[in-house]
C-alpha cells in the first residue's frame, strides 16, 4: 500500500499531504486540548496555600461565571463558577446580611473554601474543583464532538479518494472542490 509514489488522497486532492497531515495534526491537537481541559479540573489547592480570613459582606456583583463579594474589611473576594454549587449561590444577596463568614482564599483573592457563621461548609476544596469541572463539561463535549467530526471528515475523504466512482457525485463534490475533473 505504501509505495514510494503513494500519496494519501490518490491524486484527488490539490494538496494531499497537507490534508493528510492536517488530519494527523488535528487529531493530536484536539486530543491534547481535551486532556488539558480534563486535567485542569484536578488543580489541587491545599489549605497551606491559602489564607484564613473572617469577613462579612456588604455588597456583591456578578460577572460571567464569577461572584464578587465586597467585604467589610474593604477587600473584594471572588467565587469562581458560583452557578455550579447546586443552588447555594442562586440568590447571593443573602450573603450580605451582616453575618461573618470564614474564608480560605488564595493569593488572587479567590475563595477556595467557605464556612458560614454556624460553621457549616458552603464551599470546600473538593466542591470548588467539582464546580470547575462542571463548568467545563460543555467545552469538553464540544471538543470531543469536533474531534470525531474532523477525524470522520478526513477518513471519509481518504476512503472516497481511493475509489471515487463508487460514491455519488454529490459526496465527491462535497469532499473535493473539483469533482468533475475526476469523472464523478
Amino acid at each position: 500500500m505504501f509505495r514510494i509514489d503513494w500519496e494519501p488522497f490518490n491524486g484527488m486532492a490539490h494538496r494531499p499531504w497537507l490534508m493528510f497531515w492536517g488530519l494527523i495534526l488535528s487529531a493530536v491537537l484536539w486530543t491534547v486540548m481535551l486532556l488539558l481541559c480534563v486535567f485542569a479540573g484536578f488543580d489541587i489547592t491545599s489549605e497551606e496555600e491559602t489564607t484564613f480570613v473572617e469577613a462579612g459582606f456588604t455588597a456583591y456583583t456578578e460577572e460571567k461565571s464569577e461572584l464578587h463579594l465586597c467585604a467589610t474589611n474593604g477587600k473584594t473576594y471572588t467565587i469562581l463558577y458560583y452557578k455550579y454549587y447546586d443552588g447555594i449561590f442562586d440568590n447571593p444577596s443573602y450573603l450580605c446580611n451582616g453575618d461573618s463568614y470564614t474564608l480560605w482564599i488564595n493569593d488572587g483573592g479567590y475563595i477556595r473554601a467557605m464556612n458560614d457563621a454556624s460553621g457549616q461548609q458552603m464551599i470546600d476544596f473538593e466542591s470548588e474543583r467539582e464546580a470547575y469541572r462542571s463548568s467545563q463539561r460543555i467545552a469538553v463535549v464540544l471538543m470531543a464532538v469536533f474531534l470525531i467530526l474532523t477525524t470522520a471528515f478526513f477518513a471519509l475523504a481518504w476512503v472516497v479518494s481511493k475509489n471515487p466512482e463508487w460514491y455519488p457525485a454529490w459526496l465527491v463534490k462535497l469532499l473535493f472542490a473539483n469533482a468533475s475533473e475526476f469523472g464523478a
